[in-house]
């Protein structure tokens, strides 16, 4: 058909794209725009309280947590490790009667470091050479692309911390990329951070086990230690000593319609404790046969996509962390064909009219996109043994 052919055509496709990032933006700026105030900063609200806590001496985790089993849904309390509380303070003392005006400094901040991360992978990954149109000033259709997925607004309205492990994740990777003493403690001071934020980085320590960073690994301690020991005295030891049992009585989540987690999926037909065991089981296995037989850019973004999954409550904003995968499988040679589709599926939102079968727009279609791009990075083909070293890019 003449209109495909026109599309061979670079001035065509550039001006078509940008039309098309134009409309995907006002879409979601509008979305954003008519989301409602008892939505907003849902999760960022949590840690707003837990630093209030920390500011005048209360307990950031809840009598209902530390009691008995809870569902980390509507539980009134916080769920991570103390230092992100500690962390928070600024914003709380920012603005301490409402944590709207907080809210919105924290996801603007959120938002650029998402950006400066994605510009920093796309030159990493020297995209503007392999693709005319990301080259020069285009290379804004690709924060048009990242900013235009559902899980990205979504990780904004939430206020969650995923853009900001983005920022640490990107400062590991390109550690890494340098094979210095300097990269490899910028990298294990940044994942070392990023574990004792939110935990399930921590299969990235995994991969530096498996691909022998010695240095790297060494610093992820220097980093996890590091920050424990200066927010301690702001938090105190008592956090500390209550957060296993936060653990502990962690349970299944209540409602599993808006999660993608692959335990999720499995719990009805295993039950929740076995589904979780079994999946971070298979997402230790797949970072370690990765890491074994793919290049360290490949079997990197395996092991950030991995970290993600295993989730035990996998929510639409935790996948905002996807971009980075993303990106660096463009640069790993993934078919354009094959990652355009599954940006399609992590695209999907539900439709009320399809009545009870929502869930296979909002749940099952981006499930089927978050484990299409993992099958698309290990089908990446494995490299030589010469070729594991990463040298600073020119």
């Amino acid at each position: 058909m003449y209109g495909l052919r026109l599309l061979r055509r670079p001035a065509v496709r550039d001006a078509s794209l940008t039309v098309i990032a134009v409309v995907l933006l006002a879409t979601r700026l509008i979305q954003l725009l008519d989301v409602g105030r008892e939505r907003l900063a849902f999760d960022f609200k949590w840690y707003w309280t837990a630093a209030g806590a920390v500011v005048n001496g209360g307990s950031i985790y809840s009598a209902q947590q530390l009691s008995g089993s809870y569902a980390p849904q509507g539980q009134e309390g916080f769920l991570y490790p103390p230092p992100l509380a500690a962390l928070v303070t600024p914003f709380y003392l920012f603005s301490p009667t409402d944590p709207i005006p907080a809210w919105m400094i924290w996801a603007l901040l959120a938002a650029l470091i998402a950006a400066a991360s994605l510009l920093a992978l796309a030159r990493d990954g020297r995209l503007s050479e392999r693709f005319a149109t990301l080259r020069g000033r285009r290379v804004v259709l690709l924060l048009v692309a990242a900013f235009a997925l559902p899980e990205v607004i979504d990780e904004l309205i939430n206020g969650n911390v995923h853009l900001y492990l983005l920022g640490l994740f990107t400062i590991a990777w390109l550690g890494v990329r340098r094979a210095s003493r300097a990269g490899d403690a910028a990298a294990g001071l940044a994942i070392g951070v990023a574990t004792v934020i939110k935990i399930f980085p921590g299969l990235v320590v995994f991969w530096f086990l498996v691909t022998r960073r010695w240095a790297a690994l060494g610093w992820t301690v220097v980093g996890a230690v590091a920050l424990s020991l200066v927010t301690l005295p702001f938090t105190g030891i008592q956090p500390w000593l209550d957060f296993p049992t936060v653990l502990a009585n962690m349970a299944a989540p209540l409602d599993p319609s808006a999660s993608f987690s692959p335990t999720m999926w499995l719990a009805p037909l295993l039950g929740f404790t076995v589904a979780r065991v079994l999946v971070t089981l298979a997402g230790v296995a797949v970072v370690a046969w990765s890491a074994a037989r793919q290049d360290p850019r490949t079997s990197f973004a395996v092991a950030v996509l991995a970290s993600v999954l295993i989730t035990p409550a996998l929510w639409s904003h935790y996948l905002s962390l996807i971009v980075m995968p993303l990106v660096m499988a463009l640069a790993s040679g993934v078919s354009l064909v094959l990652l355009a589709l599954d940006y399609l599926f992590l695209s999907a939102e539900a439709q009320s009219a399809l009545g009870g079968y929502a869930w296979i727009l909002s749940r099952a279609v981006p499930t089927v996109g978050e484990l299409l791009l993992l099958v698309a990075l290990l089908r990446v083909p494995a490299v030589a043994a010469r070729m594991r070293a990463v040298p600073e890019p020119a």
